[in-house]
């Protein structure tokens, strides 16, 4: 029995072996597959990882980049700001620059300083640096050397800080001239020629103790109403620049950490203030961070890392570069899927391989729980879910709707219904145009179904009402949705509420095209308006009438009542205007005392009519009390036509302006057509105002006199002193081409004080040689009179020379005394109380009251030539001058008639009891040395 047991052993055993073999087989197949299953499935696992990782941080890196973008350009918006400031205003103060910059800078906590530098030449670097003292003691014009502010050296040109914000923690650089040393002139000169704000390199800044880089951002201000049609225009216009000045450093970690992003996890950011990176242009890095705790992997089981990115990032023209530099380190924590793949195999692998040969069905469940683990991990970066959590959370309004008749609405995210107040069920199966309703004329809204129609993008701004009815301001992104056939099945709009932008916008252009003051049309609306109107005006065959206004003797109220007062007095003048003409009709306030109207033909005509201005100028003759001051105010108007002056706007204006001259030439209170011939009067207007800048201190005035004589006795009692212009060249001037001139520019005042001491010290020379009994006529003008110190000057002139007061008497005109009635009460009480004789010059001519006249405290009226030629052949005039002579006697009042030349009216004012008389039938006005003569004929001739 033994044998037959040894001989089925071998048997069997040779019949298991082949079985085992297989299995082997089998096993190292299985396990070779398993293995290399696993090192696939780690392989792609580890690709999804590297791939989620890298977007991740790319991710990361461009949100950064957006916050900065966003930081930057809310910046360089808010240099726009402050620049729009200086567009649309002329003359901008430092307090206005303040209020205005602060609340922008404290919105923006990481720009260092706001700006306004202008243009100074050499010959106002007294004054400039006079003004810089005043606001910080000690300030003067500097510039920058070896990175430090040092005095400013002589130079034609300077391009100084004038204004900056906050000034206490950039005093150090208020006064600084950015002309020199050149550093940035490339960018600025692209700022000048392109009108756009410009970043340049970096430079050390003034603002700091000690010298840091910084970047400045420059933006240009033009003159006001200069042409900028191309960029030698723009060049040429440029009068200064707002400017940012930021430390890129700290610009860049503040607006990081204003977005509360941060930089990115386990990453160095580095920012370059150049495209090249370099470590001169390095500005900001991310601040080093602890080494990450957790479990570290040997690099060489994940060779692939994720890469540096580098972003570019404009920067007002000028282009930065953003590296960020990933942590090399291999974190167990960032590849646990990848890892568990790779266990899981292994595991899975070797119990595979132990159990192969039995169970084969195993390895197929094995199989597919690997698969099912590859499917969730793909799930779990499925960018569907991304994009339906951005949706949700975007602050945008996003609406989809379908592709068909009515487009219904089939989505509204959260945004929207905080907008409009509509949710998804109010809107679910409605068209998204529910929201603009029945306002439809509008352009934005027939792009909108034209781009559904076209089934293209499109984009329109429309007038949208919320729930409750409020209207707002809707910016809608219109795309199609299309399939995988491209076929469009759905619309999707991504919706801004811009309402507040569109308030600002429309707030902007009316401070742009009205005057701040009065609220009046200013000179850019009426520009366009007047081009408007002439184009309407061409169409039907009409005139119209641009007429140019100027208030008379407006610089001698305003001196009187203050600037606020005459801010007061404007405002009253700009609702008199608006109340004394059409609605239709424009009227502007160009700037200062400068007002202009724009006339239109009136209903069944083709051309205005005078009395449309003569009622404006009316309604500012009435009388007015400001502040308990009762004035009287009256202005000068020059009109021009269209067509018959010209068709061009500006041509128009500049005529009506040439006309208004002439009727302030002619006396004010009154309004001059253009004709032709004021061409040549304004250009001897403007060599009579050269050359009388510098004829008192040439010597060229001269004074000459004229006897006033007792109607009595025949004997001079006294003189009237006349200034005359001996003119090297133009001869001998008439007062009347300069002493308007002269009371314009305010040259009267110096001329005025040099009349009275000229003409006092004159007479105090006659009566030392025996005439005590003579008195001199000096005649002061409005301008003299508004002087705070007027007064004071007569009584230092009566000191000086030693005259007695009551041997001066001043010569006050009716318009004079009536333009501020109890500014000149007051002056004739303090003159009074000196002495000094005064008398009303011109009297009858003036518009003043008896209630006035018996408050004034004169000792003269002086009956003006006007009556006093005609008397004896015009009934009216006789009337008025006895009536005068009457008044006079009733009021213990002194009279004197100008202007007599004959016998007959020497007759007639001695009959009806005038007291003294001047004219030429006695002497013409004579120089001095005349004058003893016609002195000493009067005297002999009254002694026989």
């Amino acid at each position: 029995m033994d044998e037959p047991n040894s001989e089925s052993s071998p048997a069997a055993a040779s019949e298991r072996r082949p079985g085992r073999n297989f299995r082997s087989k089998a096993a190292v197949l299985a396990m070779l597959c398993g293995f290399g299953l696993t090192g696939v499935l780690f392989a792609g696992v580890s690709h999804l990882e590297q791939d989620r990782l890298e977007l991740t941080f790319k991710q990361q890196v461009h949100g950064r980049v957006s916050a900065l973008r966003e930081g930057l350009a809310n910046a360089i918006t808010g240099l726009e700001a402050i620049n729009l400031l200086f567009a649309s205003r002329t003359d901008v103060s430092r307090e206005e620059f303040r209020k205005f910059a602060v609340p922008l800078l404290e919105q923006r906590p990481y720009v260092l300083s706001a700006s306004f530098i202008r243009f100074i030449r050499d010959e106002e670097r007294a004054a400039f640096e006079a003004e810089l003292a005043a606001v910080r003691p000690g300030a003067i014009l500097r510039e920058m050397h070896d990175g430090h502010p040092e005095p400013a050296g002589r130079r034609p040109l300077y391009r100084a800080i004038e204004y900056i914000e906050p000034l206490d923690d950039n005093a150090g650089a208020l006064g600084l001239d950015t002309l020199y040393p050149a550093r940035d002139e490339a960018a600025r000169e692209r700022a000048y020629a392109t009108g756009l704000p410009s970043a340049g390199k970096l430079v050390p800044l003034a603002q700091r103790a000690r010298s840091r880089m910084g970047v400045v951002i420059a933006m240009p201000v033009y003159r006001a109403g200069a042409p900028l049609t191309d960029a030698a225009a723009r060049r040429a216009a440029v009068i200064g620049e707002t400017t940012l000045a930021v430390l890129p450093g700290e610009m860049i970690e503040k607006i990081v950490e204003k977005s509360g992003m941060g930089a990115p996890q386990q990453a160095d950011l580095k920012v370059y203030a150049s495209i090249e990176p370099s470590p001169d242009s390095l500005v900001y890095q991310s601040p080093q961070r602890a080494p990450t705790a957790g479990l570290a992997l040997p690099s060489w089981l994940y060779p692939v890392r994720v890469q540096p990115v580098e972003v570019p990032i404009e920067v007002a023209g000028k282009t930065w570069m953003l590296e960020a530099s990933p942590d090399r380190a291999v974190m167990a924590g960032e590849h646990l899927a990848s890892l568990f793949t790779l266990v899981l195999g292994i595991v899975t692998t070797l119990l595979g391989t132990a159990y192969v040969s039995s169970l084969a069905s195993r390895n197929r469940v094995i199989q597919g729980r690997v698969e099912e683990r590859t499917a969730q991990l793909k799930r779990v970066n499925e960018a569907l879910r991304l994009r339906e959590r951005a949706i949700e959370s975007s602050t945008s309004s996003i609406v989809v709707s379908e592709a068909r008749e009515g487009n219904p609405t089939v989505y509204v995210n959260p945004a929207f219904e905080h907008t409009t107040g509509y949710s998804l069920a109010d809107m679910q199966g409605k068209s998204p145009s529910l929201l603009y309703g029945a306002d439809l004329d509008q352009h934005g809204v027939a792009e909108i179904r034209n781009a559904i129609r076209e089934q293209r993008d499109g984009h329109a701004v429309l007038r949208c009402y919320r729930k409750d009815g409020t209207m707002f301001w809707n910016d809608v992104t219109l795309s199609p949705v299309r399939d995988d056939e491209g076929r469009v099945t759905h619309f999707v709009s991504i919706q801004h509420d811009i309402t507040a932008m569109k308030a600002y916008e429309s707030e902007l252009h009316h401070q742009a095209t009205h005057d701040a003051l009065t609220g009046l049309p200013n000179r850019v609306l009426l520009q366009d308006r007047l081009l408007q109107t002439i184009q309407h005006a061409s169409r039907k065959g009409h005139e119209l009438w641009l007429v140019s206004m100027d208030l008379d003797r407006f610089k001698f109220t305003n001196s009187r009542l203050g600037h606020k007062g005459g801010d007061r007095l404007l405002q009253v003048v700009a609702a008199r205007l608006r109340a004394a003409v059409r609605p239709l009709d424009t009227v502007a306030r160009l700037g200062g005392d400068e007002f202009a109207l724009l006339l239109l033909a009136e209903q069944g005509s083709n051309a205005p009519r005078a009395d449309q201005l003569q009622r404006v100028l009316d309604k500012l003759a009435e009388p007015l009390v400001l502040d308990g001051v009762e004035l009287f105010m009256s202005c000068s108007a020059g009109i021009a036509v269209y067509p018959a002056d010209s068709d061009d706007p500006h041509i128009l204006a500049e005529r009506a302006d040439i006309a208004m001259y002439r009727a302030k030439e002619m006396g004010g209170s009154n309004y001059q057509f253009y004709t032709a011939a004021m061409n040549e009067r304004l250009g001897e207007r403007l060599r009579i105002e050269s050359a009388l800048r510098t004829a008192l201190e040439r010597r060229e005035f001269e004074l000459h006199y004229q006897p006033q004589v007792d109607t009595a006795s025949g004997r001079i009692v006294g003189m009237e002193a006349l200034i005359r212009w001996r003119h090297p060249e133009m001869g001998m001037v008439a007062p009347n081409r300069f002493i308007p001139l002269a009371e314009e520019t305010g040259l009267i005042l110096p001329v005025g004080a040099w009349v009275l001491r000229t003409a006092c010290q004159q007479l105090r020379a006659w009566q030392s040689e025996g005439r005590e009994h003579l008195r001199m006529a000096v005649n002061v003008s409005a301008r003299q009179m508004a002087e705070p110190d007027f007064v004071q000057s007569v009584a230092a002139v009566l000191a000086e020379t030693g005259l007695k007061p009551q041997c001066l008497e001043l010569e006050l005109t009716e318009s004079t005394v009536m333009n501020d009635v109890e500014h000149a009460i007051t002056v004739m009480r303090q003159l009074k109380k000196l002495g000094v004789k005064l008398a009303i010059d011109d009297f009858g001519t003036g518009y003043s009251s008896l209630a006035h006249l018996k408050r004034f405290e004169i000792d003269v009226l002086k009956i003006d030539q006007t009556f006093v030629r005609d008397l004896t052949e015009d009934p009216d005039d006789a009337a008025i001058v006895i009536t005068i002579i009457a008044l006079a006697s009733n009021l213990d009042l002194e009279v004197i008639s100008e202007g007599v030349e004959t016998e007959e009216q020497i007759s007639f004012l001695r009959q009806h009891g005038c007291q003294q008389m001047q004219g030429y039938y006695f002497s013409r006005p004579v120089p001095p040395s005349a004058f003893i003569t016609v002195l000493e004929e009067n005297e002999a001739r009254v002694a026989a």
